[in-house]
């Protein structure tokens, strides 16, 4: 089978890295509307402004929307076909987006504890961790500007717990678990090109350390679900199971003024 092997590796080491899916342009055109979008810009100061506080806003960074069924320039990265067809191939189920997020991680912002992402989305009515997230490299990710560092095969610990500081916004691990996990499990370093991705599971463990470079962090992230595990409730005003088209086409100037209803909520 087309994807057997990356299934493989998939599912024993918790993540797969997928090179050139995207191609520069479409990266240029994702980044152009990022860095000039009014209510991203918005957020990235007020996030300037929570960390001269001495706080760590770290989920803060990620700017997250709903509206994932159209067809907005975002939607048609995130439910590219080379992505569908693995996770659906990987999940052996039908899979939709669940929701979309931008990762604002400009120079000096924070980085994120190890968590999962499960232990979030398991509050938010998916009672199996069915589940996926797949990050599109808009920028370089590099160990210096903070990419995503992934605890490997941590996945297959099951859901483990964690603590909240500040609220969600600097939550991950319980500390002390973490502090064994870490020498069971080998850590790596997911640097990227601009346009590869990176697939993981929800139950794989996953932060990313500050931004201390000179450069942006921009990333497009996308979180799926399953058709079988549809919320039983909406959490976070995420959407039940629908129906998505898959997309074959690149992403094009024209795609620059269609954007998504980031401020869709369902309930």
């Amino acid at each position: 089978m087309e994807f057997e092997k990356e299934f493989e590796q998939f599912w024993a080491k918790g993540y797969l890295i997928v090179p050139d899916m995207f191609d520069q342009e479409e990266m240029n055109i994702l980044k152009n509307i990022i860095v000039n979008h009014e209510g991203m810009k918005q957020r990235t100061k007020g996030l300037v402004n929570k960390m001269s506080q001495g706080k760590r806003p770290s989920f803060e960074t990620i700017f997250v929307w709903n509206d994932t069924a159209g067809h907005d320039v975002f939607a048609k990265a995130t439910r590219r076909s080379a992505i569908f067809d693995r996770l659906e191939y990987f999940f052996n189920d039908s899979i939709y987006v669940y929701h979309n997020k931008i990762a604002l991680k400009y120079p000096g912002m924070v980085g994120f504890r190890y968590h999962q992402d499960y232990a979030y989305w398991y509050g938010m009515g998916n009672l199996y961790p069915d589940m996926a997230t797949v990050l599109i490299a808009v920028d370089p990710m590099t160990r210096e500007n903070g990419c995503l560092k992934i605890l490997e095969g941590s996945h297959k610990m099951g859901r483990i717990d964690h603590v909240f500081h500040d609220g969600v916004s600097d939550s991950g691990v319980c500390q002390d678990r973490l502090a064994v996990i870490e020498t069971r499990l080998p850590e790596v370093y997911v640097e990227l090109k601009r346009g590869d991705v990176v697939m993981f599971h929800c139950n794989t463990l996953h932060g990313s350390n500050d931004n201390l470079s000179p450069y942006s962090r921009i990333a497009l992230i996308g979180c799926y679900n399953t058709k079988a595990n549809n919320p039983y409730k909406s959490g976070g005003g995420h959407p039940f199971y629908q129906a998505q088209e898959r997309v074959l086409e690149r992403i094009t100037e024209q795609d620059s003024r269609n954007l998504p209803d980031f401020d869709l909520q369902f309930s």
